[in-house]
């Protein structure tokens, strides 16, 4: 049998020192790399990291102290027990000015899932690399023996990695008081090794995290930076998570302490929670809570818990006000099938299943109802909800204001219209035609003024309920018909010695246009102007000018040869009326609209490095 192989070159390791710490030294003082060591070591080679700190047997770590000449469980407090991460990689963070101090040496605890800042020099650990934004330690370091020890291994490309100093980022500096840094003090005094089971030490990590939970309010939390709080959640989360040891752990153990038998008896059975409603509202899983009662012996009721249900009153609702079964149920707070059995027992005979037993179709109107009304709304769903869509949309100039106010589809609301009429058996309005509004027929304005009537108004408020929709105010009617057919509108004529329109429609093409204009109405513009100052082509400036003459908010005048001497062509100069000014001080949103584009033609000329002249 072959004695046990040593190496010549020994490092010792530091206190407290995380054990692929010490490798990644040792490797460095050999000048070789951590793969190559590790395989000379005969230890099992792994991708991760965090393998060294979690991975190894006994057997391993009492060779390896023999190979280095180390004194017996020396690496005890280089590793950590397994379990405390379960299944999940654990996450390694850093402070800056610690690598510096310990030349790239960093200690066991910024490993474990409840470190999160440096009691020494008062700030949050790092999380990740501040260049490539990922965890520096996740995988295996290679080629160390190349690179300095306190710079950043993660991989980037097949032989290069990112090679950031991590002892050079910026320190996430705390105030000495902070509640983060006190909890931190008492976690860090913890002594953790392989021989620990994890409850113990979930136990004895618990009570300062809890403390620091209830201690730490919004103030500690709102006077941090967005890197700060980002840094602190991520760091909170993956010791919470109930995905987690610890986070789990945390949870069971509070349910423990929580669900006494008093507890889920004052919660369960005097105020009807339900045992799901317990755990949200406790931060408990469901699982927890349902296997405590079971536990404890305790009545769980799959469904709805049973209802005391008066008979004489479920005869009166299921068979005078016809009341379906399911919305009898849902007033009580028991299930259909209830209901259902309930009427059974009493001899009630049961409608018909499906839309037919539904009041809406059964119930009729008194004849002093008017017969459109009547036709629209008895043996149909939903009929008063499209008369008062039918109502609604004859206020607006188009089928597509008026969807855009109920915030449906015009598609939707063109399909419920037309049921309407089918209904009634009758055309109630004219589809309009282009740059044209909608208006009733004379039988839609005959049903428009029944629906005004105060009978007709209380019974469609009875049937609706809060799911009425609102009669338009007459501001979203004005708006709507001041912008009706969007850009395609026409332009609005303005007459010299007629007073200013109320409302505006200016097309979303004329729009820099007039921006420019306005922007320009101390003097006088040409179209080339126009052109370098707006961006649009020559050809659609002309045209546009031109449509504006013609409405009555431009006027012209060509170039005199004074002013062009010689054989160039004249340059025709426009300006804004004074009817065009008026009516721009009167429309407030017209006015906010130019305000708006006047500053991005003010951004576009500076950005040509350039003004009108």
């Amino acid at each position: 049998m072959s004695e046990l192989r040593t190496l010549a070159i020994r490092v010792l390791p530091q206190p407290g020192e995380s054990l692929d710490s010490w490798l990644e030294a040792l490797a460095r003082r050999s000048w070789t790399s951590l793969s190559a060591l590790v395989d000379a070591l005969s230890l099992p080679m792994a991708e991760r990291t965090h393998c060294l700190l979690v991975g190894l047997a006994a057997p391993q770590l009492q060779n390896l102290e023999k190979q280095l000449a180390l004194p017996a469980g020396q690496l005890d407090q280089a590793v950590v027990p397994a379990d405390i991460f379960g299944h999940r990689a654990p996450h390694w963070r850093f402070c800056p000015q610690c690598l510096r101090e310990m030349q790239g040496r960093w200690p066991t605890r910024w490993w474990l899932p409840w470190s999160f800042a440096c009691a020494k020099h008062h700030a949050l650990l790092h999380n990740v690399c501040p260049n490539c934004h990922k965890e520096p330690r996740e995988f295996l370091p290679r080629p160390v023996h190349l690179h300095p020890p306190e710079h950043c291994m993660r991989r980037t490309g097949r032989r290069s990695i990112c090679g950031t100093d991590l002892a050079a980022a910026p320190l996430l500096g705390l105030d000495p008081q902070h509640p983060l840094l006190q909890a931190q003090h008492k976690l860090d005094s913890l002594s953790i090794d392989r021989n620990m089971s994890a409850e113990t030490a979930f136990a004895a990590a618990d009570t300062p995290f809890s403390t620091l939970m209830q201690s730490l309010s919004i103030s500690d939390l709102q006077g941090m930076s967005e890197i700060f709080q980002r840094t602190w959640e991520r760091s909170h989360k993956e010791a919470t998570s109930p995905t987690s040891p610890f986070g789990s752990w945390r949870i069971r153990e509070r349910g423990r302490r929580l669900l006494t038998p008093d507890f889920l008896h004052r919660e369960y059975a005097i105020k009807k929670k339900t045992l799901r409603g317990i755990a949200e509202e406790y931060d408990l899983s469901a699982k927890q809570v349902i296997l405590r009662a079971q536990e404890l012996e305790m009545e769980i009721f799959r469904g709805n818990r049973p209802q005391s249900i008066d008979n004489n009153w479920l005869r009166q609702e299921y068979l005078l006000r016809v009341r379906t079964a399911e919305e009898i149920a849902q007033d009580v707070g028991v299930s259909t099938n209830a209901i259902l059995n309930r009427l059974k027992k009493l001899g009630i005979p049961r409608r018909p299943m499906g839309v037919h037993s539904r009041p809406a179709l059964t119930a009729k109107l008194d004849k002093s109802v008017p017969i459109d009304i009547r036709a629209a709304v008895e043996g149909t769903l939903h009929g008063w909800l499209r008369l008062r869509r039918f109502q609604i949309c004859m206020t607006f100039p188009t089928a597509t204001t008026a969807a855009t106010y109920l915030g449906v589809t015009q598609s939707v609301l063109a399909l419920q219209l037309d049921q309407l009429e089918r209904d009634i058996g009758a055309q109630l309005f004219y589809r309009p035609g282009r740059h044209r509004p909608q208006r009733p027929t004379n039988r839609g304005t005959t049903l428009l003024q029944h629906l005004r009537g105060s009978r007709v108004q209380e019974l469609m408020q009875n049937a609706l309920g809060s799911r009425i929709d609102p009669l338009p105010p007459p501001d979203a009617v004005d708006s709507a018909t001041a912008t009706v057919d969007g850009k395609h509108g026409a332009l609005t004529v303005l007459h010299p010695h007629a007073p200013a329109p109320r409302h505006l429609s200016i097309p979303s093409p004329l729009r820099p246009l007039l921006s420019h204009l306005l922007a320009q109405s101390a003097k006088e513009t040409c179209a080339a102007q126009i052109h370098t100052a707006t961006g649009i082509p020559f050809n659609t400036v002309y045209k546009q000018l031109k449509r504006m003459e013609a409405a009555g908010w431009l006027t012209s005048r060509l170039e005199t040869r004074a002013e062009r001497p010689g054989s160039a062509r004249r340059r025709t100069y426009y300006s804004l009326t004074a009817a065009a000014h008026q009516a721009m001080a009167h429309d407030p949103h017209a006015a906010l609209m130019t305000e708006e584009n006047r500053s991005t033609t003010g951004q576009n000329q500076r950005h040509r490095g350039g003004t009108d002249t």
